[in-house]
């Protein structure tokens, strides 16, 4: 397969500023590896910005993050090797086997709240053990919100990238390998020479997104990603980067900002032909903010209409609820769109406004756009949190109510998450709604607020009944049964039902 990371090379512009005068090709090609870390008990999960959750439906993300720092590094001279633990198979021996052969001199790997302990507290000092000379550097949104406490508590973590990681990893990847300080690297976290944490100056944002060209992609197995149902191989295309909205309960601006900087259209199309001609037709296209700007997205759906794609690919998306309108849906529809998924959050009104949702969002507003999704034949996927202060049981059961009177095919229940990034996360430590000790255990799976009426344990069970209300409902059953389109995905719905049952809660 030939190296995806080689065809669209990022502007020499780009480099030259984020270089900062350190050497790009190392004095001998140094070997980088990048590590979506194993856990004990060997599951899959989802370390990309913030989307820090158990994969359960069989679909992990193909490893964004790591595939683009992997292009920047290789452009630049390293040579990089990609290792997926948890779509792969690969156990924390088979990882610190491959490691070991390989024998590089820099590890990137991904940490996320809910693995953290696991991350750097078992993964990383094992690995640390096998590579001794190697520095170990941890990316993602925690060690974001939280570098100092981070490096003061796991020994075997050299190094933490805050922020968008790309143009940082370049940095600390090139002072590293030829020799010079890291002192002028902005964007990360170290020890001093006291071995005190020293967080440096935050790294400019990247303004020209196109301009880190295509993941390295070459350096994924492809076939470990299959799209649920129909299961063929798909990959993701950010589309934008950036949410303006304060929302309490995301951290989404934490990782990349408020500013929504925008691929061009040139450039994700050129992204798609490339991965047709892999094989791979089936896409999610990530962002905050699909709908948000409507010309935008309007353009992006001309294009892909009159080159004639919609025989060929198939995506699915994110959209806030006050973004789509019936006309939007339908032309996504006829754009190759077949899901979209929606953050509705909450059923009561008054928990949407404490929770500062922004924008138009309302109930009403939900209402709409999960019909003109579902009038448009787009499978509409709503998420839902449960537990977030001020909620009462009779708010959570109107949330579930809402959810089962939408027009849904799916629905998520998630507790009320204070991950740090978060504004809820400040607030939860200042109330006491929320031990410092439980901060690195943090999960949408399992409440963790302390809430005046409304235990951790209350909360739990009302998700409980919330899957169980919903996926037991004939309506939505009707619907889930629309989506195969031969009995190979019949199949392959079969098999999706039986993997997800325990975590939906209906076992």
């Amino acid at each position: 397969m030939k190296d995806c990371a080689k065809l669209s090379p990022p502007s020499s512009d780009l480099l030259a500023y984020r270089s900062m005068g350190f050497q790009l090709r190392p004095r001998v090609p140094a070997r980088i590896l990048l590590v979506n870390p194993p856990v004990p008990e060997k599951a899959r999960w989802v370390r990309e910005g913030r989307c820090q959750q158990r994969d359960i439906w069989g679909a992990p993300y193909p490893p964004l993050s790591l595939a683009r720092v992997s292009a920047q590094l290789a452009r630049a001279g390293f040579e990089t090797r990609i290792i997926d633990a948890g779509p792969e198979g690969k156990d924390l021996g088979a990882v610190l086997n491959e490691g070991r052969s390989f024998a590089p001199g820099i590890v990137f790997l991904t940490a996320a709240t809910p693995t953290l302990r696991s991350d750097l507290g078992w993964f990383a000092p094992a690995l640390k053990k096998r590579l001794p000379a190697a520095k170990i550097a941890a990316m993602g949104v925690h060690v974001t919100a939280l570098p100092e406490q981070v490096l003061s508590r796991y020994g075997a973590l050299d190094f933490a990238v805050l922020g968008e990681p790309e143009a940082v990893a370049l940095d600390l990847a090139s002072a590293l390998s030829s020799g010079g300080s890291v002192d002028p690297v902005r964007g990360i976290a170290c020890r001093d020479e006291r071995g005190l944490p020293r967080v440096h100056a935050p790294a400019r944002p990247i303004e020209d997104i196109d301009s880190l060209g295509f993941p390295d992609w070459g350096k994924v197995d492809r076939a470990k990603y299959l799209m649920p149902i129909v299961g063929r191989p798909f990959t993701v295309i950010e589309f934008s980067r950036g949410c303006p909205y304060a929302c309490g309960f995301c951290m989404a601006h934490a990782y990349g900002g408020r500013r929504i900087r925008r691929r061009s259209v040139d450039s994700m199309l050129e992204e798609i032909r490339f991965n047709l001609s892999l094989g791979v037709e089936d896409f999610l296209f990530w962002s905050e903010l699909m709908t948000e700007d409507g010309a935008f997205l309007d353009r992006f759906l001309d294009t892909i209409i009159g080159e004639g794609l919609p025989a060929r690919i198939r995506w699915v998306c994110n959209s806030r609820v006050d973004g789509l309108t019936a006309e939007l849906a339908g032309r996504m529809r006829r754009a190759g769109c077949w899901q979209i998924a929606f953050g509705f959050e909450f059923g009561d009104e008054r928990i949407l406004r404490l929770a500062r949702k922004g924008g138009s969002a309302t109930l009403e507003r939900g209402r709409r756009a999960a019909e003109a999704a579902h009038d448009a034949g787009i499978a509409a996927s709503g998420h839902f949190v449960m537990g977030y202060p001020g909620e009462s049981i009779e708010t959570l059961r109107a949330t579930a109510e809402y959810a089962r009177s939408l027009p849904l095919t799916f629905a998520h229940f998630y507790a009320a998450a204070p991950f740090p990034g978060s504004p809820l996360f400040l607030e939860a430590l200042e109330k006491g709604w929320l031990d410092p000790a439980d901060v690195e255990s943090i999960s949408q799976d399992k409440a963790s607020l302390r809430l005046d009426g409304l235990e951790p344990a209350a909360v739990d069970r009302e998700i409980r009944r919330a899957y169980r209300s919903f996926y037991l409902d004939p309506r939505v059953l009707r619907r889930i049964c629309r989506l195969p389109a031969s009995p190979r995905e019949f199949a392959g719905l079969a098999a999706l039902g039986l993997r997800a049952l325990p975590f939906l809660k209906l076992l």
